[in-house]
């Protein structure tokens, strides 16, 4: 009987000692295993994808020489339009004319129209200039140099005299224009006076058309 109780107290420790491995093997595996459920994202670094704005001004014509010649192309189409056949200018003038010819300091020049007689008997000149920004008074200065040349030093046809005299230098900010323009006085019977005041009337025409686009 002794016997018995001593086996059936081993059989039970060993039961025990059994139960308590697997236990212990349980928590170990429960400790290993990452616990499941949703993922802490605070601390991930997401890359920016969205688009970068274009700058709304890439590509766009931003300079001022497209403004200034715009300005003097419409000037210039009125001031033709406005004399019509007594328009007598016909020839383009370029850069190193009027360097050479006309006096004018091209560097202070941003933008130009300019056009002369095709014919040496004629002196009818239509300038319109875009100065490079604050330096409108020293073009101005140049176009009176030359202005003040043709009245007072060039030989002059007799006919031609009285447009010379009347002619005008007009400045509108960094706009500077010359205006030697318009018909002839043809009456045969017109005194000095009379000749000089229809060439002032016709240099006003180009003038006053001027001022309507500032």
């Amino acid at each position: 009987m002794m016997k018995k109780k001593i086996a059936v107290l081993l059989s039970a420790l060993a039961i025990m000692a059994a139960a308590s491995g697997c236990s212990g093997s349980s928590s170990s595996s429960s400790s290993s295993t990452p616990a499941s459920g949703p993922s802490d994202t605070s601390s991930i670094s997401i890359p920016d994808t969205a688009p970068v704005p274009e700058d709304p001004e890439d590509g766009a014509d931003t300079t001022p020489d497209s403004d200034s010649a715009t300005v003097l192309q419409e000037i210039y189409d009125s001031v033709k339009a406005a004399y019509g056949e007594n328009y007598i200018p016909s020839m383009m003038l370029e850069e190193q004319q009027l360097t050479e010819v006309y006096g004018i300091n091209m560097d202070n020049v941003e933008n130009f129209i300019a056009e002369g007689p095709m014919m040496s008997g004629h002196v009818d000149t239509f300038l319109a200039f875009k100065a490079v920004d604050g330096k409108g008074e020293d073009v101005a200065k140049d176009v009176t140099a030359y202005q003040n040349m043709q009245q007072n030093e060039a030989l002059q046809y007799p006919m031609n005299m009285a447009k010379v005299s009347a002619s005008q230098v007009v400045r509108h900010g960094d706009y500077v224009f010359f205006v030697m323009l318009g018909a002839f006085d043809e009456s045969e019977n017109s005194s000095e006076e009379e000749q000089q005041k229809f060439a002032e009337e016709q240099t006003k025409i180009g003038v006053d058309v001027i001022a309507e686009h500032f």
